[in-house]
Order: structure tokens, then C-alpha cells, then sequence
């Protein structure tokens, strides 16, 4: 991975380590995903942890359909970059993905928060996706590699305010959803 975006990936990382307090490179979820590096096998392991919220809800179809779109659109995009930023970028998102789902795990009113955000960010990465039929610049590998240090943000804040209780509430705010 080139110096400057393992700096950016560094940096990120240290950002979520500060705002939720776990480090995600020494998450058990990364032995887990092990070798799985397709969307499919990535996707399994997250369907997994997110069927502990059938004890809270009738079913958890809704969040791995919107959850499928953010693990294939990562997985795209951390395609696209190629050997300049392997699988090494996607893997932290979807460990991201995981304590997220766990953080939530038990708190039933956290589901609806889950599936609302999930939806809006695999509807975005979605639209996204356009840009890897098409040669990148460098200019738009650094966008490309920048959202996906952001998505690791949103997971960070999300992950923090269901921790503190909050995350229905933040959701609500930001979506406008009533």
C-alpha cells in the first residue's frame, strides 16, 4: 500500500480506536474474516452476527438486504484500487460493520436505527459503484479511498452513540426520519 494511504488508513483507524475504544486490527472479527475476501463470504459472516437480532425482531431480512450493497460496493471499490490499496482497506469497514451490528445487538430499538442508516449508505455506495467501470485518475482514487476512511467514521459514531443510548435519536436527526 503506498506510504500515503496507509497514512490515511492509519489515521483512521486511530480515530475509530479513540471514539469507540476498540482496535479493530486486533478485533476477533478479523480472524474470522480470515481469508474470506468476496463480498459473499464477507456478507455470510455479517449475516451471522446480524441473526443474534432475531430475539428482538421477527427476522433480520431488511438489514442484510441493505447490508448487502455496502459489503459488494466496498468490496468494488477496494477492487478497483488494486494493488495499490489491496482488501487491506475493505477489511477494516467490514470489522466496522461487525462491532457496529454487536454494539447493537440486545437493543431492540437500535434495529430500525441499523437498517435506516445501512439502507442510506448502501443507496449512496450504490451510486458509487458507476465510477469503477471507468479508468481512475488519481485525483478520484484519492475520493474513493477518502469515503471509504469515511464510512469507517460513520461506523465509529455510530458504534459510539449505541453505546452512550442514543443512536435511534442521532439517526432520526440526521435522516429526518419520523
Amino acid at each position: 500500500m503506498p506510504a500515503s494511504f496507509q497514512a490515511i488508513l492509519d489515521k483512521a483507524l486511530a480515530d475509530y480506536r479513540e471514539q469507540v475504544g476498540i482496535e479493530l486490527d486486533k478485533h476477533p472479527f478479523v480472524d474470522e474474516l480470515g481469508g474470506r475476501d468476496s463480498p459473499d463470504g464477507v456478507l455470510k459472516l455479517l449475516e451471522d452476527k446480524a441473526n443474534a437480532f432475531k430475539v428482538y425482531r421477527d427476522g433480520n431480512r431488511m438489514l442484510i438486504d441493505w447490508l448487502n450493497p455496502v459489503v459488494q460496493a466496498v468490496h468494488t471499490l477496494s477492487g478497483v484500487l488494486g494493488e495499490a490499496v489491496p482488501f487491506q482497506l475493505a477489511k477494516p469497514i467490514f470489522i466496522g460493520v461487525d462491532v457496529l451490528i454487536t454494539a447493537a445487538n440486545g437493543v431492540g430499538s437500535s434495529y430500525d436505527a441499523l437498517v435506516d442508516l445501512f439502507e442510506c449508505i448502501g443507496n449512496f455506495l450504490k451510486r458509487l459503484r458507476i465510477y469503477t467501470d471507468i479508468s481512475l485518475t488519481p485525483s478520484m482514487t484519492d475520493i474513493i479511498v477518502t469515503i471509504m476512511v469515511e464510512l469507517l467514521s460513520v461506523f465509529a459514531l455510530a458504534t459510539k452513540q449505541i453505546k452512550q443510548g442514543r443512536f435511534s435519536r442521532c439517526i432520526i436527526i440526521i435522516f429526518n426520519i419520523r
